[in-house]
């Protein structure tokens, strides 16, 4: 089974992936925590935040708030897969080694703990996922580079074409999309600040919205997971809507029968 939920924040929102709120939100969902195998973060996930040795095996942290979360995470019984945000150490990330899981790449930080790559295709548990990420800081004036804010947070124009190349290559048909911020549409939903059509328009800034909005209008899917907003509906709007915004709550999808809400 699959659980997918918000941003973390390092040790700030840790508690989404807290055995009793997990608990909380697969019981909302008629599902048991105990089956769960594959968590997914959707984005700002801040591990490693601070920089620090890598080997074969991932991250030798050396900041006293990484190396606690990373033993935290190391005693779940479950993976942990984060989609690349805005706020990453990307620098890090760079660094990281990679291996195929999944069908596609990905960037790990220990035995349990893993980076998807943006632009990538996985097949987890039966259902296919198009990985997205990224999203423009619009605190970067406040951040110092390369310290507390990277520019590789927005996709790069050969990114975004290798993107669309593996989109049709797999024929334009997902199960799920997995993205940090959202589309237009979604985020629309998500933040009343954006029903204006005025303010709507400024979603147009960020580069990594505007790449979104053409994946959307180009694939056909069940689902689109973001996170950023930091955004709770409840599972009742869940149900309704194609676009999922999510912060502290858990979506549960279970590979080997049924979305445990209506597709």
């Amino acid at each position: 089974m699959i659980y997918i939920t918000g941003d973390t924040h390092n040790l700030e929102d840790m508690s989404n992936l807290s055995t009793s709120n997990m608990k909380f939100c697969c019981m909302q969902q008629a599902a048991d925590y105990k089956s769960i195998e594959n968590v997914i973060v959707l984005g700002d996930f801040g591990l490693p935040w601070y920089n620090c040795p890598v080997d074969e095996g991932g991250i030798l942290p050396k900041n006293r708030s990484d190396a606690y979360l990373l033993k935290w995470y190391s005693q779940k019984p479950f993976q942990i897969f984060a989609v690349q945000g805005n706020h990453e150490n990307y620098d890090m990330l760079e660094k990281l080694p990679q291996e195929q899981m999944f069908g596609g790449t990905v960037l790990r930080l220990s035995y349990n703990v893993f980076y998807l790559k943006r632009g990538e295709i996985y097949t987890i548990e039966d259902k296919s996922f198009l990985v997205l990420g990224g999203a423009a800081s619009t605190d970067k004036i406040f951040r110092t580079p390369h310290e507390s804010w990277w520019e590789q947070e927005e996709w790069t124009k050969e990114e975004q074409a290798a993107c669309l190349a593996k989109i049709e290559e797999h024929g334009y048909k997902f199960d799920y999309v997995l993205s940090h911020t959202g589309t237009t549409k979604g985020i629309a939903l998500a933040d009343p600040y954006y029903s204006d059509e005025a303010r709507l328009a400024e979603l147009q800034l960020d580069s990594t919205v505007c790449f979104n909005d053409k994946v959307d209008s180009r694939i056909t899917y069940k689902k689109w997971f973001f996170g950023h907003w930091h955004s709770d509906w409840g599972y009742e709007n869940y149900a309704k809507s194609k676009y999922v915004p999510l912060y502290h709550e858990g979506i549960v999808i279970n590979g080997n029968s049924q979305n445990a809400l209506p597709e």
